[in-house]
């Protein structure tokens, strides 16, 4: 009976702190590249760090990214990023850090999404 609550209580809470450190550690690097003015380069390696994430994320929980959620998340992250990168991309230095702050924020919202979705899918 200790055994089991010590496991549910402290196991799942080492599981999710795996899962936010994948999320923190790629929203970092899909920030870092898009503050960087790499002139349009930067949405094809932030929407390759992007699906390393869900990839990640995926694999810590033995499961597979579907074709449909891959495709919905491409338009919409891609959608948006395209947009602020846009936008900021006029304003040197002030623009790219706030590209920077919004890719990291859209990274940690969607990640943490996935993950509730991923822990739904285990239940």
């Amino acid at each position: 009976m200790l055994q089991g609550y010590i496991a549910n209580k402290w196991g799942d809470k080492m599981f999710e702190d795996d899962m936010a450190k994948i999320v923190k550690r790629h929203a970092f690097w899909g920030a870092v590249i898009m503050a960087l003015p790499t002139f349009g380069f930067g949405l094809v390696i932030y929407c390759i760090i992007l699906w390393h994430m869900y990839y990640a994320l995926c694999e810590k929980c033995n499961t597979k990214l579907q074709i449909s959620t891959v495709i919905v998340g491409i338009i919409v992250n891609f959608a948006i990023t395209a947009v602020v990168n846009v936008i900021f991309a006029l304003l040197p230095i002030l623009g790219w850090l706030g590209t920077g702050f919004i890719v990291y924020l859209q990274f940690y919202l969607s990640g943490k999404a996935y993950i509730e979705t991923l822990k739904e899918m285990r239940l």
